[in-house]
């Protein structure tokens, strides 16, 4: 099989649907393995400055922190790899010096993507290079009203020591009262940013992660480090990646065309995590059907649909917890039958209120109608029809029902 060049663009963009490739995935990461090399078999790797939006090419000056970040993270993770960046703040040996002129000119503008594996080629003699792309970045504020609320308040006091010895919730007292919650401002930091890894003798994809980070309170770079960290893991996974542990002489299954709604056609981030998940969620949960997707005919395979594909958002309003904690103690003496002075200790305690500001959670849905089909005889084998959620991506809760499937299929076709 020649490599896949854009295999999203024509089989998910046009058609709406997808079929996969020989290709392993981990997480939400892709790579193709019907390529000449391999890229978990790439020794020198070329990582370009990252991308933001629409730039066709990065700024070495431009996010070298993010760049700098994601060098390191790579290096120490990934081995047998030798990877070249770009700018001065790297080590002399890890970098390319952007002094140099026939360094500099590979980040220029090309007509073609060939063009640019070309020239990085003839130049380094790299097997591939790696694009860091920002998508998106953006802080939603969303606005937490003030809220007027009733909560229950009491007071007492411990006696450590005293006249009649230790005593406790001395004139205890509970009330309610109202209390205003304050209007406050919540900061959703999102970000959607790709990772693409390029055969330097051909210019085509090698391998693919998209993924998205959402979470309130945090930075930028707290979100950019918690996306570098899933990447690499996931590139570490796929390094590591070994066939199916099955039987020599079990059944085995491919996967076909699966249709996904319209409305998600356009979404290449959407439709490429639900591929990915789709593909290694089968090969790790079939334990007794062989995954072959070499292009060659299989036994049984894989068709259906994805019926839905939602996301949303649940308004969680704001409201107070009260704890009743320590204040303060005082001393005070006293003399026992002996006329002897003792100390006693009063501690006194008091209700906090703290305030749980008003926010949103997320939710994502996806509903399967899968059939796997005998080939020799067109017949329904078994079939899954289960819609799950998830609170942060649609690849985990497509993974729910591949699973689900994956028991299914074991126990239908195994025991043949």
């Amino acid at each position: 099989m020649k490599k896949i060049l854009g295999f999203l663009a024509v089989g998910v963009l046009l058609s709406g649907t997808f079929g996969m490739s020989h290709a392993a995935a981990a997480g939400n990461i892709w790579m193709d393995e019907s390529a000449d090399i391999q890229a978990k078999q790439f020794r020198k790797v070329i990582l370009l400055p990252m991308r933001v939006g629409s730039e066709a090419v990065g700024r070495v000056e431009a996010n070298q922190g993010y760049n700098n970040y994601l060098h390191a993270r790579i290096n120490k993770k990934i081995k047998n790899t030798n990877f070249l960046g770009f700018g001065n703040q790297l080590e002399e040996k890890k970098q390319i010096l952007r002094e140099t002129p026939e360094y500099q000119a590979l980040l220029g503008n090309f007509n073609s993507e060939e063009g640019r594996a070309k020239a990085i080629y003839d130049a380094t003699m790299a097997d591939g290079y790696l694009v860091p792309h920002l998508r998106h970045q953006e802080v939603r504020v969303d606005r937490s009203p003030a809220t007027w609320t009733t909560v229950r308040m009491e007071a007492y006091h411990d006696i450590i020591n005293g006249p009649k010895g230790n005593k406790y919730k001395v004139n205890y007292h509970t009330w309610i009262q109202n209390h205003q919650i304050p209007a406050y401002d919540n900061y959703l930091q999102m970000m959607d940013m790709d990772f693409v890894l390029y055969d330097a003798s051909t210019g085509k994809k090698a391998m693919t992660l998209v993924d998205y980070y959402k979470n309130y309170g945090v930075d930028a770079w707290h979100a950019y480090k918690q996306i570098t960290k899933n990447f690499v893991g996931d590139w570490g996974r796929l390094k590591r990646h070994a066939a199916q542990k099955v039987a020599n002489n079990a059944p085995t299954i491919s996967i076909g065309k699966i249709a996904i709604p319209e409305d998600i056609k356009d979404d290449e981030l959407t439709a490429k995590t639900l591929e990915y998940a789709i593909q290694d969620e089968l090969e790790d949960g079939l334990k007794k059907v062989k995954l072959d997707n070499s292009g060659t005919k299989t036994r049984y395979y894989i068709t259906g649909k994805i019926t839905r594909c939602n996301s949303g958002q649940t308004w969680h309003p704001p409201y107070a917890t009260t704890q009743t904690m320590f204040d303060h103690s005082e001393k005070f003496q006293w003399e026992d039958s002996n006329g002897n002075k003792q100390t006693a200790t009063k501690n006194y305690y008091r209700t906090v209120i703290t305030n749980h500001y008003g926010y949103y959670s997320f939710w994502y849905e996806v509903g399967v109608a899968l059939r796997v089909i005998d080939s020799q005889t067109g017949s329904i084998v078994c079939s899954v029809f289960r819609t799950e959620t998830d609170d942060d991506r649609y690849a985990n809760a497509l993974r729910k029902s591949i699973r689900r499937l994956c028991k299914v299929v074991d126990n239908k076709i195994g025991e043949r």
